[in-house]
């Protein structure tokens, strides 16, 4: 939303990586109760992952994937042609620069 990436991260790289780790953590099972409550864990429940005052998955947290809907429908965050992300890109044998924190 602030158009902070390092240079050399492209907006579609970006939303590559959170596109996978959105599937990687939702498209498990057991990540909600029978009462529809998130439970805790990363991938599915995962109760060993748990703070000792958390009863539930963090909903704020689960919240942040959402941050993109703020982004114009033309950002090239959304109208630009898929990219590998910069793990994809590695794991294939290319040579990086490390992508380092905002």
């Amino acid at each position: 939303l602030q158009d902070t990436l390092p240079e050399g991260l492209t907006k579609p790289q970006v939303r590559t990586a959170l596109t996978s780790v959105i599937h990687r953590c939702f498209d498990g099972r057991d990540n909600f109760d029978e009462n529809g409550w998130l439970r805790t864990g990363i991938c599915g429940y995962q109760p060993g992952l748990a703070e000792k005052y958390i009863c539930t998955g963090s909903l704020y947290l689960c919240t942040t994937g959402f941050l993109p809907l703020g982004l114009d429908a033309g950002d090239p965050f959304w109208s630009a042609p898929d990219e590998p992300c910069t793990s994809q890109k590695i794991w294939s044998g290319a040579d990086m620069p490390a992508d380092h924190s905002i």
